[in-house]
């Protein structure tokens, strides 16, 4: 679509009646190649094309979408749009002016997906399936998979903003399964990087990714198990953060904050969690999973303090969740693609550094629980997540692994527990989060951890 067929549409929403209309256009090219026991599955490529439109007025609000990303076809959802919102038609005809607005992205691309010959992306497939069977373990089987994806997107609004961004991100998914005799045990990793094809060009990052994981995996495989108890957890840098997200990040998420359905209502400005607790989401980190020059209704990402030395600062707000709350967008306005309303989510959620020395957090913890990596889970006020790798703690040092294990607890009160907080704010790949508008991709680093107390299952 022209920028003038979009200024018109607006001007059409605006002429309707509506206070405040967006047009977001998305086109998505996306690859993925999987691969069982180094053989090619199958290639199968996809293009997502279509546009959404997003209709505000007082506290009402509608979302329509098309896959015909036309003038005619965006006119008609402005009229059922304003025909579900019982908006009456304005006599005087508007007019609007888009301003072309552009940001910086911290994630620059080399080599666009679209540019490598299918030839070299399952040539990578084959180095990491080489590289799993390339240890002393016992490999029964290796799934691999590649996956690229380049969004460009369009959004465009009455207030007069017209901007663009293009977001383009390459992974690796390898699952696996080691045993030895009947004795067997699968997981499953992701290599995940906010660049081009360029995120292949050092072999020796991504197969020995491969290895590392087989080599965990059957450490996990022969671990022991624990029973249910309560101590000091020490958190690892960077592969625990997903903590965070859980725990306490959902909470402070406008939609929540709007729904009653957090603890952290009406608490701006008091203690909510430890000194030694600064909380940050920010989209704006370099290189980052969850970074990118403007949020998905077009505001800038920005760096966000959501708890300092234990205040609570600020919520995560997108335009609409943020009009119910009083607050302003803070750039967390996302979206999986057109055809899902933005609501607000986080980006890298990210505990800041602390002052305390590693060693002596670990050597503090005389029986307890050392966390290396966090799986899955859910979140709210209440969580649970899966320890991936896990170590029992005894007189200050790492005795055993363990397994089996799930961290349970209420975010606001784990949050006030955290009595030491290591000096080295370390990043571990990225994920993604699945929420009220779909998955988008986020990371969660963090520095070392220690929680003086808490819940194991």
């Amino acid at each position: 679509m022209q920028k003038a067929e979009i200024q018109r549409v607006l001007e059409h929403a605006l002429d309707k009646g509506i206070e405040f209309a967006e047009v977001f256009l998305e086109d998505r090219e996306e690859m993925n190649i999987p691969c069982a026991n180094g053989t090619v599955q199958g290639i199968q490529s996809l293009r997502i094309y279509g546009a959404g439109l997003y209709l505000i007025n007082g506290l009402q609000n509608v979302y329509l979408y098309t896959n015909q990303a036309t003038e005619k076809a965006l006119m008609e959802l402005v009229d059922k749009g304003a025909e579900m919102l019982a908006v009456k038609e304005r006599a005087a005809k508007s007019g609007i002016v888009l301003t072309e607005k552009n940001y910086h992205n911290p994630c620059p691309v080399v080599i666009y997906p679209s540019e490598v010959e299918n030839k070299k992306k399952i040539d990578v497939l084959k180095k990491i399936d080489k590289a799993a069977r390339s240890t002393d373990v016992n490999v029964r089987s290796v799934t691999t998979g590649y996956v690229d994806t380049d969004q460009r997107v369009w959004i465009a609004n009455t207030e007069g903003l017209y901007t663009t961004d293009r977001r383009v991100t390459s992974r690796l998914r390898m699952s696996a399964v080691v045993a030895d005799g009947a004795d067997a045990y699968g997981g499953w990793e992701d290599y995940t990087k906010a660049q081009g094809f360029e995120a292949f060009a050092d072999e020796g990052a991504y197969t020995e990714f491969a290895r590392s994981m087989i080599v965990r995996t059957d450490r996990i495989r022969t671990a022991g198990t624990i029973s249910p108890c309560t101590v000091p957890v020490v958190l690892a840098a960077g592969g625990c953060g997903t903590l965070w997200h859980e725990s306490c990040g959902h909470s402070l998420e406008a939609v929540a904050i709007a729904h009653r359905g957090s603890a952290f209502v009406d608490k701006i400005g008091e203690q909510v969690a430890s000194p030694k607790v600064t909380l940050v989401d920010d989209g704006t980190i370099p290189g980052q999973y969850g970074s990118g020059a403007i949020d998905d209704e077009g505001h800038p990402r920005q760096r966000n303090v959501l708890i300092e030395n234990g205040v609570l600062k600020s919520y995560m707000c997108d335009r609409y969740y943020g009009k119910l709350i009083g607050m302003e967008s803070t750039g967390n306005g996302r979206r999986q693609n057109y055809t899902y309303a933005p609501v607000p989510r986080m980006t890298n959620t990210c505990l800041a550094e602390g002052t305390d020395d590693e060693a002596e957090i670990l050597g503090s913890v005389d029986e307890g629980l050392y966390v290396a990596s966090i799986g899955g889970g859910f979140g709210g006020m209440q969580f649970s997540l899966e320890v991936k790798e896990g170590f029992w703690i005894k007189n200050g040092k790492l005795d055993r692994q363990v397994k089996n294990i799930m961290l349970t607890g209420n975010g606001i009160d784990i949050i006030k527990r955290i009595d030491r907080v290591g000096r080295k704010l370390e990043f571990e790949g990225g994920g993604f989060c699945g929420a009220g508008s779909g998955l988008v991709p986020t990371t969660t680093p963090q520095p070392m951890v220690r929680i003086s107390h808490m819940a194991i299952g």
